[in-house]
């Protein structure tokens, strides 16, 4: 598969995930931030992936985050991306979930979390940096 496409797939899932937090912001709905978590998650792995096949590098999330992101990416940012990806993972699995003021509540493993909408736009802004480096080190279309 050409790293490419996975390229461009993150880049649309991000313009996604930054539309509904822009939207969020006026228009404040939960289901915005679940949307911005799921997009900011999709691009994220979009990303990975096409490390991956560029750098020609076999395995998953966990080979990349030990041996090619302390290569490009700072320690906030591959925590960031690790973290979206966990959080989608958990809030898709959650059977209670819910907005209270700017925060939302998930039933995690029996515990209730709380993600703020900062912590979301951060996340995101951490998938917008990693493909930025993307951008920046290696051939693009």
């Amino acid at each position: 598969m050409d790293y490419r496409i996975y390229f461009i797939e993150a880049k649309y899932h991000l313009s996604v995930a930054k539309r509904l937090l822009k939207n969020y912001d006026s228009y404040s709905e939960k289901r915005l931030l679940i949307g911005a978590i799921r997009e900011s998650a999709k691009s994220a792995s979009k990303i990975i992936k096409a490390f991956m096949i560029y750098q020609k590098v076999g395995g998953g999330e966990v080979v990349f985050f030990k041996k090619l992101a302390p290569k490009y990416l700072d320690k906030i940012t591959r925590t960031n991306l690790a973290k979206i990806i966990e959080v989608e993972k958990a809030q898709a699995n959650s059977p209670i979930e819910f907005r209270k003021k700017e925060n939302i509540i998930l039933l995690i493993d029996g515990e209730y979390r709380f993600i703020t909408v900062n912590r979301i736009k951060e996340f995101t802004k951490s998938v917008d940096n990693t493909l930025s480096v993307f951008s920046a080190n290696f051939r693009q279309i």
